[in-house]
């Protein structure tokens, strides 16, 4: 059996699957202030998934609607909020009646289709009307036409679409064991309970699907019932009464785990704290 020595600690805050002979010594209240002994074995494999992070360089290939051989692009970008963020400006110049990237189609986050012929899609970053306020943050490599033989494979970076509307597991972003968890009242964070949030656009503007960017303020919710906001004096996210709106970019460093009694148990509340909190993600 399994032998777990706790100081007033959630024991759902550790790694959960350890095999026999595991020791749990905790010596303060904190997220990271534990240490472990342990054979562990059989760990769950959605435990064992790497963390991705929104301040890596992100990848893109461009394919000419029109054939299969010319205007084959690789598009670098410093973050993927910048992909996202461009694309934002790329749609919303269409959307604005501004018709000469119209052709740019997002087919997966990581492949686009455009038409040379109306609009070369490295143009959008040097046109004032669409992207030009992210040329330092963006660059387009022409790559061989198909004759030539040579492919740069880009990786395959493996991230949600952030889609509008859509179901999101909230998960932290330096340990991807840990999630958000509404326990029927307020968010606690936990390694062996998750809860699906909906994330949606405040603006009306914005139809379903819109794929988000950290300056958009969005509303949490579980269901299509249950509002998630600041609600009390400790600022903990918990149920409220009306939408409240958060943006986006508050999920990388906005939000940190407060730790509290409860009865013979400590919770770890997921609390706001502008600038000052830990990085989370939507998967």
């Amino acid at each position: 059996m399994n032998q777990v020595e706790v100081e007033v600690l959630e024991t759902s805050l550790f790694p959960p699957a350890l095999s026999d002979n595991v020791v749990v010594i905790c010596s303060n209240i904190g997220l990271h202030s534990y240490s472990v002994t342990a054979n562990v074995q059989n760990r769950s494999s959605e435990h064992a998934v790497m963390a991705t992070s929104s301040t890596g360089l992100f990848y893109v290939y461009a394919k000419n609607i029109n054939d299969d051989w010319s205007y084959r692009y690789l598009i670098t970008f410093a973050t993927r909020d910048v992909a996202d963020t461009w694309w934002r400006l790329v749609t919303d110049s269409v959307v604005g009646g501004y018709a000469r990237f119209k052709s740019v189609q997002r087919v997966t986050s990581q492949f686009y289709t455009h038409n040379p012929g109306e609009g070369n899609i490295p143009d959008t970053i040097t046109d004032p009307k669409v992207a030009q306020s992210l040329r330092g943050k963006i660059f387009f490599t022409l790559l061989n036409d198909r004759d030539g033989r040579i492919l740069s494979v880009i990786p395959v970076q493996n991230w949600v679409d952030r889609s509008s509307g859509d179901r999101f597991y909230i998960r932290s972003s330096s340990d991807p064991s840990l999630y958000w968890y509404y326990n029927g009242s307020r968010v606690v964070a936990s390694r062996d309970r998750r809860t699906r949030f909906t994330v949606t656009i405040a603006d009306r503007k914005r139809a379903p699907g819109t794929i988000m960017i950290g300056d958009d303020e969005v509303f949490i919710s579980v269901g299509s019932s249950t509002n998630i906001g600041v609600a009390n004096q400790q600022d903990q996210l918990s149920a409220s009464d009306n939408p409240f709106p958060f943006k986006l970019s508050a999920l990388n460093n906005d939000f940190q785990i407060d730790y509290y009694l409860e009865g013979k148990m400590t919770e770890g509340f997921v609390t706001r704290n502008p600038g000052k909190g830990e990085g989370w993600e939507l998967v």
